[in-house]
């Protein structure tokens, strides 16, 4: 499945078992993006489980579309997910990532700020926005909360607002602690390949500044 275009921009699909997830929110994503960049339809997805490689059909693999005005590329490979234990909150006002480029040096760069942390939580404007690879959640005393103004506005994200299972909210970064107005005790990391509760939560006292 290769053309002659451009991969300027990337969808990262999880497989489960041979079967792909969440189809549809990443096609009208790459629609979205190609009419924003392009002022064009995007290429048709036409994923099928006949184009999973042998081998790869049980368990949880990543599909890598990279693609502009034509499918570029498609990968596949076994996926693990990253061990992060720690956070560190770093100011990156001018960051802009709201469409899934390939070119992920200018993320690559905040998260070098990151210190002796596993990952970064990027603040933008004083509210939390991201971390490099994720969105994140927030647990309250009685809701899930997700940044309002995202870096990225993800497909687990979308599917977990459609159901009313979170909320969107402006988030100050100095609610990260303990004891705040909003009682957040802990986030959550999520996106295509991390449905909610795919790894650990992360107590907001391993939330550095």
């Amino acid at each position: 499945m290769k053309g002659t275009g451009m991969p300027d921009f990337i969808e990262t699909i999880r497989v489960v078992d041979g079967s792909f997830r969440l189809l549809p929110l990443h096609a009208a994503r790459m629609r979205a993006t190609c009419r924003e960049a392009y002022g064009c339809e995007a290429p048709a997805l036409g994923l099928s489980p006949a184009d999973i490689p042998a081998g790869m059909c049980r368990g949880t693999v990543k599909c890598r579309v990279r693609y502009g005005r034509e499918i570029g590329g498609v990968e596949f490979e076994r996926y693990e997910p990253r061990r992060v234990r720690t956070l560190r909150a770093v100011s990156a006002d001018g960051l802009d990532y709201h469409l899934k480029h390939a070119d992920r040096a200018a993320l690559d760069a905040v998260r070098g700020l990151r210190g002796d942390a596993d990952e970064v939580v990027i603040v933008r404007g004083g509210l939390v926005a991201d971390t490099s690879f994720s969105n994140l959640l927030f647990r309250t005393a009685d809701r899930l909360l997700t940044p309002r103004r995202p870096l990225l506005k993800g497909v687990m994200r979308r599917w977990l607002l459609d159901r009313g299972i979170a909320e969107e909210a402006d988030i100050p970064a100095d609610m990260l602690v303990a004891g705040t107005p909003l009682g957040i005790p802990e986030a959550f990391m999520i996106n295509a390949m991390l449905p909610l509760g795919a790894v650990a939560p992360i107590p907001v006292e391993r939330i550095l500044f």
